[in-house]
């Protein structure tokens, strides 16, 4: 863990470079310098395979941890100002050798943890006649909860002016700090890690990932505890159970050799029902275990030690394997159309080994397959059509006809059946069974606009659009609230590919790799490559293939390799970085179950 340098030790200098009596101030200067060159030019890679693995906590670690230490003695104006830069990018208990770059009065009203301003690489301050000045590209937002949002390249470029004035010691002091945490790109990957804190959905069927960034640090445990006692971001907040946990506090959270994090709560815990504590137990065992050296819980409230159903007292996700968000791969199966039949793949080691199945749909076009395997849907008569049939039936059920294309249709976790339409918004039908619910769009609902793809997440409380405008496409996210006989869609929020990925790509289909993580096919100039991109805009990732392959559309599953279609049907699957193979020659359309 990193520690703030005790100021009764050597004397030191900035940026945490330790200054002995044998260093002089010089060497010094010329070392935090370099040191600045060396953070200025770092960059982060932003493409690079998708691998199934374990949820956990994302960041970079750049393998050389600095400690922030206070101004040295006679410092320059830009010394300090690159200090400060340093000290916000590394925390500290409220931040506390942060502040002693400030004034009095600067330090007294600077709030650290109102958000973070993360800015582009390679934009050092710069000395004026009279201060020093940061002009800096903003690339995303952190706010006081810390949900994370990129920010367009259109934004007005941040210019911050440190202000610098003499203290009554002689020393300069900055006068005007930024609003929070202002830190670069390549700080805010190794400062700060990005970690979903889990809710339980309202009826307690499943949990839906939140994700956040927390400061690196031994406080990011508690931190992440208090998230969780401290409820969903207000964006989330609409399709997750009410927090029951007001007035409830963390006292303290340890990790062992074990990597079982002990969690003490506060007396205010004990009031909670057993309902309201297994919710609980759940939510942290999910949370905790974002993070690399955490693999269990345990919980405390005084002398009572929390038990789960079982009456064990250690609680790892596996305990509530029936709420994953991501659900178990070997639920899903891999479906396709062929030769207007529906086949399946019965090993997914063994891509010739394809099952006809037996389902009463006529010249299925697109298809969908439900959670439990036993009900195919499928549009049909060039997409005008929608159909379910039970597998092994010869029986069929037409649940919809439309005058403007179908497209691909999409069963949710919990059985719903949704159906969007080209046309837009307001074509989009969702059944459960044989009831059609009502579809309702609530406040900041998705754009009345023309609809190209439409994904579900697997725990079924957001859903990714691709919307086309003005010859443009726009992929954005929107949340799912349920109630008895409808669903509503509110909270539209674009996720803008131009500002994450920087690519002028058209985005054309779309899915879910993970609970947070979307897959993104798009064409460009040159053909189409995939993309992984976190649904909060933070992380990005291009897992090819090469733009000489066209591909028409992506299957996605949590835990399941990503393939995609090509416009004369193969069917190509993702082996690795960039390595793409065919896999099946020839099919209408691929789907896998929900």
């Amino acid at each position: 863990m990193r520690s703030a340098a005790d100021p009764r030790s050597a004397a030191s200098g900035p940026l945490g470079v330790r200054r002995t009596h044998q260093q002089p101030a010089w060497l010094v200067a010329v070392l935090t310098v370099a040191l600045l060159a060396l953070v200025g030019c770092a960059t982060v890679p932003t493409s690079g395979p998708v691998e199934n693995h374990t949820p956990q906590a994302t960041g970079v670690s750049s393998g050389v941890q600095v400690d922030p230490l206070p101004p040295a003695d006679g410092a320059s104006q830009l010394l300090v100002v690159e200090g400060f830069l340093h000290a916000m990018g590394t925390y500290q208990p409220d931040y506390r050798v942060a502040r002693q770059y400030l004034t009095d009065a600067a330090s007294q009203s600077w709030h650290p943890e109102s958000g973070v301003q993360v800015y582009a690489d390679g934009f050092p301050p710069t000395e004026t006649e009279t201060s020093v000045v940061l002009s800096v590209r903003v690339t995303g937002k952190v706010d006081a909860e810390g949900s994370y949002s990129p920010v367009g390249g259109d934004a007005p470029q941040l210019r911050q002016d440190f202000d610098l004035v003499k203290n009554a010691a002689g020393q300069w002091r900055i006068n005007h700090p930024p609003d929070g945490l202002l830190v670069s790109r390549y700080a805010f990957t190794t400062g700060f890690v990005g970690v979903s804190v889990y809710f339980s959905d309202p009826g307690g069927s499943v949990l839906i990932p939140d994700p956040r960034f927390f400061a690196t640090g031994d406080r990011q445990l508690e931190a992440a505890v208090r998230a969780v006692l401290d409820g969903p971001s207000a964006w989330l907040a609409p399709a997750v159970r009410k927090t029951v946990t007001t007035g409830v506090s963390v006292s303290a959270v340890t990790v062992d050799s074990a990597g079982v994090a002990d969690v003490s709560l506060s007396s205010s815990a004990s009031r909670l029902d057993s309902g309201q504590r297994r919710t609980l137990l759940a939510e942290l065992a999910y949370t905790l275990t974002g993070f690399g050296e955490v693999s269990a819980v345990r919980v405390t409230v005084g002398l009572d030690t929390w038990r789960d159903d079982s009456g064990q007292t250690i609680i790892r996700p596996d305990t509530f394997s029936q709420l994953s968000p991501a659900g178990s791969a070997s639920q899903r199966a891999l479906y396709l159309v062929q030769d207007h039949k529906v086949l399946r793949l019965r090993d997914a080691n063994s891509w010739d080994d394809l099952a006809d199945v037996e389902v009463g749909l006529s010249r299925p076009e697109q298809i969908a397959v439900n959670r439990v395997q036993d009900e195919v849907a499928a549009t049909a008569t060039g997409g005008t059509r929608l159909a379910s049939g039970k597998i092994d039936s010869d029986k069929s059920t037409t649940l919809r006809m439309a005058e403007t294309g179908l497209l691909r249709p999409q069963y949710a976790r919990n059985g719903e059946l949704w159906s969007p339409a080209a046309g837009g918004r307001d074509g989009l039908q969702v059944f459960k069974g044989s009831e059609r619910l009502k579809v309702r769009f609530g406040a900041d609902p998705v754009p009345d606009l023309p609809v190209r793809a439409l994904s579900l997440s697997p725990d079924g409380a957001r859903v990714a659009v691709i919307l086309t405008h003005g010859g443009r496409s726009v992929l954005g996210l929107s949340r799912v609230e349920r109630a008895e006989g409808q669903v509503t869609l509110s909270g539209w929020t674009v996720i803008d590919l131009q500002v994450i990925t920087g690519n002028l790509g058209q985005a054309m289909d779309v899915g879910w790799a993970s609970p947070t993580d979307l897959v993104v096919l798009q064409a460009g100039e040159d053909g189409t490559s995939v993309l992984k991109v976190s649904q909060d805009g933070a992380t990005s990732s291009d897992i090819g293939p090469s733009e000489a392959l066209n591909l028409t559309e992506v299957a996605v599953a949590p835990q399941r390799v990503v393939v995609a279609l090509s416009p004369n049907g193969s069917i190509y699957r993702r082996d690795g970085e960039f390595n793409w193979n065919l896999a099946i020659a020839t099919a209408e359309a691929v789907a896998y179950s929900a």
